[in-house]
């Protein structure tokens, strides 16, 4: 039996030089073991024992136990830390999982594995017995790729897309920055199965599976604000501080508790690095939209157990709307120290104000007054010119978490959000006369400021049962929010010409009255899941949520018979379950089954008697055939869905405690069937593509569809490749967006006289162009056309019965520099 031996550092930078056909500039090399092994070894099994902590450590225990030299420098791991790695493998398979999200580069030649760290510099070349990779994990930044190797945002234990039992698509930073996605409302009308509803120039309501999004999660802590006033206005969030968006669709109730069953989103901030970079970035684009961005991360001390990352963004632009003009400011600081080996601590905060002029509450009225549809021109503002929409959003953030050596993590969390809105609109709304084009506006001024603490502890890792190594989580949660929100409303005006109007009325003096509310929301749960594995191919997922949620409003309405209004929820011990199967049928392919439910309290429903109706039900069964190839650097599904709604409030007349109240009574509600096809990732060397295909129908207990403004049908695609050869600084790609018909059903006016009234939207497609140049290893510019054809389409209906017309062509070019 051979022995260790520690190489001399010439003969070191020797090895290195014969082991890569290009010489890499590496200071320090460390040798940690050296045994006389061929290259046959790396072919057999070894049994692999090592838990989750340093790299510096973990390579060293992989060294020893795999008997292969590694070399690497101190620099390039300090700062970073390794999964565990249990069980038989091959080296190379091996050393993949070790460094998954790690972002390390790496080679394996013979019985040499040579660690090269994140830096940049020129490629590698490397001859054809050479295994290569940089392990996609959590992180998407630097990965290069349209896909991610893990996720948790389904059961908060790391899974692969393909052993994750439900669907779920990232939309990686890579993706962001081709595409030029500078929102959250950019990223969604990207992601597959998924539909972004243009309420009004400031708000979105996202749809997926025939149902409204109301869940949200900040690094995968859940937000209690799912409904308005409570919650943010999520569409206008930038995008600049995030490493990648996850989306699940379907209930998503094991780890959110309340909700709709059509999925949740997930914001995944960017970390600090070990090793210093940055880059600034200049924008300029159609209507005088002007954009810059500042990222520095980096080591704060010589050892590099204390990092930090600081994200500054700045956006001012007009619009294709008349009058209208935004200003946006983003900032994202974050400090992470390693206490230890084993516990890292991280606190920051994210910061976010938008100012807009020219705002409106509603947009175009979409009728006239004979149920006829209105269509005006692109630039039309339904609103004053001197209208304006002011939003704060402060988050501050803090968790510490502690690997053990059993490979168990317990992490402990915090985050408190603070959201503010102030705006004054005087908007048209109702139908426009059919004769005279004259129309009614609506002045108001809404006040709300939102306050939310949201805690969480949980702990994941293995356990043994019979023999075999399994996996569980088990966490609890506990929210609070309060609101104070309220309308002032200053009456109406009217508009004597809606086509031929200058949009600059008096300003209001008399307030009429005000609508103020003070809402109080609760939520506190325990939730517990496990994968078992009883044989190599199959997994069992179990879990469940408990879950005690309080609601209260107190409000006043002038205008009500009893101007005091009240509205209380009250439910404990709410129990939403979870189960999911996955079977490996190869290498490469994955079956699942999955069942999921969620819940979410009515109390603006109430009964006859005044009681609200008990919670809406939702529950989501999923089939389906995953594949991953080339590593995990492709990754491609197909499902077939159903999701249901029960005890879906309907109209029972007239409450008996308030005169003229409409009553509730509960019953079975919506079906959506479907199913949905996806690809993500890289489909050749340079070239990436993330897409799908969605067709679902939603139907209420009569048959009737439901969902109409929403489209049935839904095809993505996007993709850049990188030209070959004397040309591949240049990278080039596009998008294509289709989606089917929708329509909108409503009657104008009450009783006989009443009015149908429908305005349709035909199907139609978007394309996008882009382009990318690479003028030095530091300096990359890039531009993004949109709407290539032009099309003109409504990007939003229904919503107070107008209409939003989507953004006409326009182009955006950048400069980045990195360093």
């Amino acid at each position: 039996m051979t022995t260790a031996y520690r190489l001399p550092p010439f003969t070191r930078a020797l090895l290195i030089r014969r082991t890569l056909t290009r010489p890499l500039a590496l200071s320090s090399l460390v040798g940690l073991s050296a045994l006389a092994v061929t290259a046959q070894a790396h072919a057999q099994m070894v049994a692999f024992a090592i838990p989750a902590q340093s790299l510096a450590s973990a390579l060293q225990a992989f060294g020893t136990q795999a008997n292969i030299q590694i070399l690497y420098s101190p620099d390039d791991v300090a700062g970073l830390r390794s999964r565990a790695l249990n069980g038989t493998k091959e080296p190379a398979q091996a050393i993949a999982e070790l460094l998954g999200g790690t972002s390390v580069r790496y080679n394996l030649q013979g019985d040499v594995l040579t660690i090269h760290g994140n830096k940049g510099g020129a490629d590698l070349t490397l001859d054809a017995t050479t295994v290569n990779s940089s392990s996609l994990g959590l992180t998407t930044e630097g990965t290069g790729s349209y896909t991610t190797g893990e996720t948790s945002t389904a059961t908060k234990m790391n899974l692969s897309l393909r052993k994750t039992p439900q669907s779920v698509s990232v939309i990686t930073r890579q993706q962001i920055e081709d595409q030029g996605l500078l929102s959250i409302a950019d990223v969604l009308n990207q992601t597959p199965g998924v539909t972004v509803s243009q309420d009004n120039t400031e708000v979105n309501t996202f749809y997926s599976r025939g149902f409204e999004i109301s869940n949200f999660q900040f690094d995968g802590l859940p937000s209690l604000s799912t409904n308005a006033p409570l919650r943010d206005n999520y569409g206008l969030i930038g995008t600049a501080i995030y490493d990648r968006i996850e989306i699940l669709r379907g209930s998503a109730g094991l780890l959110n508790g309340t909700g709709y069953p059509s999925g949740v989103v997930n914001f995944v901030r960017k970390k600090p690095t070990a090793q210093f970079q940055g880059h600034v970035t200049a924008g300029a684009g159609s209507w005088d939209q002007y954009r810059t961005e500042v990222d520095l991360s980096g080591p704060l001390t010589d050892s590099k157990h204390i990092r930090g990352r600081m994200v500054a963004a700045t956006q001012d632009e007009k619009s294709y709307i008349d009058y209208l003009r935004r200003e946006d400011h983003v900032f994202y600081g974050i400090i992470e120290a390693d206490l230890s080996d084993s516990t890292t601590f991280a606190f920051g905060m994210d910061y976010q104000k938008g100012n807009a002029d020219g705002s409106t509450n509603s947009n175009l009225p979409a009728f006239y007054t004979n149920g006829a549809t209105v269509k005006p021109s692109r630039s039309t503002n339904s609103g004053a010119k001197w209208s304006y929409s002011n939003t704060e959003t402060q988050r501050y953030f803090a968790n510490i978490e502690h690997h053990f050596e059993n490979d168990w993590l317990l992490k402990v969390e915090t985050n408190f959000r603070r959201y503010d809105v102030d705006n004054l609109t005087a908007t048209a709304n109702g139908q426009i006369d059919a004769v005279t084009h004259s129309a009614n506006a609506f002045t108001s001024k809404y006040y709300s400021t939102s306050k939310e603490v949201d805690v969480a502890a949980y702990a994941t890792g293995p356990f043994q049962l019979f023999g075999r190594t399994h996996e569980m989580v088990m966490g609890l949660n506990w929210a609070r929010n309060e609101n104070e929100s309220g309308t002032h409303s200053f009456g109406s005006y009217k508009i004597d010409d809606f086509f031929n109007w200058d949009n600059n009325p008096v300003k209001p003096s008399k307030l009429l009255f005000t609508v103020p509310y003070d809402t109080v929301a609760r939520e506190r749960a325990g939730y517990f899941a496990t994968i078992l594995k009883p044989t190599d191919r199959l997994n069992v997922i179990l879990g469940s949520r408990v879950t005690d949620h309080y609601w209260n409003q107190d409000g006043f309405n002038p205008l009500l018979p009893n101007p005091n209004t009240h509205y209380n929820s009250r439910e404990s011990g709410v129990v939403t379950p979870y189960a999911g199967i996955t079977y490996d049928l190869d290498d490469y392919h994955t079956v699942y089954a999955s069942y999921a439910d969620i819940f979410k309290p009515q109390p603006f429903n109430p009964d006859r008697n005044g009681t609200p109706l008990e919670p809406l039900t939702g529950e989501s069964y999923e089939v389906g055939i995953k594949g991953e190839y080339y590593e995990g650097r492709l990754n491609a599904s197909l499902a077939l869905f159903t999701s249901k709604q029960d005890n879906v409030a309907e109209a029972d007349g007239l409450r008996v405690d308030i005169p003229n109240a409409t009553a509730y009574k509960a019953v079975s509600g919506a079906t959506t069937k479907g199913f949905e096809i996806e690809v993500s990732g890289e489909l050749l060397p340079d070239w990436n593509v993330h897409g799908g295909y969605t067709y679902r129908t939603s139907e209420d207990k009569d048959g009737n569809k439901v969902s109409t403004t929403q489209p049935e049908q839904i095809a993505r695609f996007a993709t850049t490749y990188r030209l070959p050869g004397l040309l591949n600084r240049m990278t080039v790609g596009g998008n294509v967006s289709w989606q089917s018909n929708i329509y909108y059903d409503t009657t104008l006016g009450f009783g006989p006289g009443a009015i149908p009234a429908r305005f349709d939207q035909k199907g139609y497609t978007l394309v996008g162009l882009l382009a990318g140049y690479d003028f030095s290893d530091n300096l990359r510019g890039n531009i993004n056309l949109n709407n290539l054809t032009d099309r003109k389409y409504f990007s939003g209906m229904g919503s107070y019965g107008s209409t939003f017309y989507g953004e006409p062509r326009n182009v955006m070019a950048s400069l980045k520099y990195s360093f």
